[in-house]
């Protein structure tokens, strides 16, 4: 099987001597632009070999690579150019990852070597990639596994997890989906370690008893020794690990970090275990995120605000943000039915505030009490 590369040259002739002369060993694409070829390499990749010249109109070749590598950085890419100078090749290594730099005019035996040792190289690349993806999925499968058989109770807990994490991060628009799922999937695979009867008082609301806090709280600490080691996954244990970190800073593990920078898989685990548990004793989704309410000072703002809009049902692109009765602007969009103080709605859950209804609401507070504050959908900017 012939491996696809693709030639980007603004000389024509330079392009058709490259697929006179290298047709017979190679699959030969060209372009005589960098933006056909950003088209090409998008519709008819994936490209093994990138060969570029230096010089071309609007973007040069070291901008083209760069750029292609954002798209797909597997592909092996190569400058050749007649500007054969130092300051250009030391660009060209720092700024796009490039292979080899070559000059014109370039024999092509010479060429067709270099071509050789890129195939060699993507290949390479593409076995250690495939190696690792499956030893990954491997290892992943054998601790869910082993979660399932050793304690059934957290196994089932973190598919509900998984379930939750997922739908809040998609509000968040975050991107390395994978590691939301399987940080969740994870997130108790240290309760293998904890006796049943502990578990079971926590998943049940029952109060723990110092050594048995000491024990369960150990848990995170020991997925993190277990997850550490396996190749990319050095992001989920880090974020198993803060899952009890608390936003303001306490809980554990004890350090320095707050806020934002207690890792993001960290502060979603926060919040969704303690939602979980809270329902699993209520049975109530709005008793439960009530429960999460009384303790904010403990979790993400941002990420109790998707939970909000997951609770409520909210569409998705959209989370839940509180303001008063004075901050009713028109346009809005009611997250939450508006009440007064007997609970009788006064305007619907998914209205569009009008001006009319706007000035109605302010003349009845001033003769009777609104609930505040008002629950309306805030847009998530991607």
């Amino acid at each position: 099987m012939k491996h696809k590369i693709l030639m980007v040259d603004d000389e024509k002739n330079i392009l058709n001597a490259f697929q006179r002369n290298l047709r017979g060993d190679f699959e030969v694409v060209v372009a005589d632009s960098p933006e056909l070829a950003i088209n090409i390499f998008k519709e008819k990749g994936p490209f093994a070999v990138i060969v570029s010249d230096y010089r071309m109109p609007k973007m040069n070749g070291i901008e083209l690579l760069s750029l292609l590598k954002k798209i797909d950085e597997s592909a092996i890419r190569i400058i050749l150019t007649g500007q054969a100078d130092m300051e250009t090749a030391i660009k060209a290594v720092n700024e796009g990852s490039i292979f080899r730099f070559l000059t014109k005019p370039c024999e092509y035996d010479f060429l067709k070597a270099t071509l050789n040792s890129a195939i060699e190289q993507y290949e390479l690349v593409q076995a250690e990639k495939t190696l690792l993806e499956k030893t990954l999925k491997g290892s992943i499968k054998v601790l869910i596994d082993l979660l399932a058989v050793t304690n059934p109770l957290a196994f089932n807990q973190s598919l509900r997890l998984r379930a939750l994490a997922k739908n809040i991060a998609d509000r968040l628009n975050v991107k390395n989906m994978w590691e939301v799922e399987i940080a969740s999937m994870l997130s108790q695979i240290g309760c293998i370690t904890i006796p049943t009867e502990i578990f079971n008082k926590v998943l049940s609301g029952i109060d723990l008893n110092d050594k048995e806090i000491g024990i369960f709280m150990r848990h995170p600490k020991f997925a993190y020794d277990l997850l550490i080691n396996i190749p990319r996954l050095e992001d989920v244990a880090t974020g198993i690990y803060y899952q009890n970190k608390n936003y303001d800073g306490t809980g554990f593990p004890v350090d320095e970090l707050k806020g934002k920078s207690i890792p993001f898989l960290g502060r979603l685990l926060r919040v969704i275990i303690d939602y979980d548990l809270h329902f699993e004793k209520l049975k109530s989704k709005d008793d439960a995120f009530s429960q999460i309410k009384k303790n904010v000072s403990c979790y993400d703002p941002d990420i109790i605000k998707a939970l909000e809009a997951e609770v409520l049902s909210v569409e998705r692109g959209f989370i839940v943000r509180e303001i008063t009765l004075k901050e009713l602007m028109t346009g809005m969009v009611l997250a939450d039915d508006i009440k007064n103080e007997n609970g009788i709605t006064l305007v619907a859950k998914n209205f569009e505030i009008s001006d009319v209804i706007k000035t109605r609401l302010l003349n009845y507070a001033k003769v009777s009490k609104i609930i505040e504050p008002i629950k309306i959908l805030d847009f998530i900017k991607p």
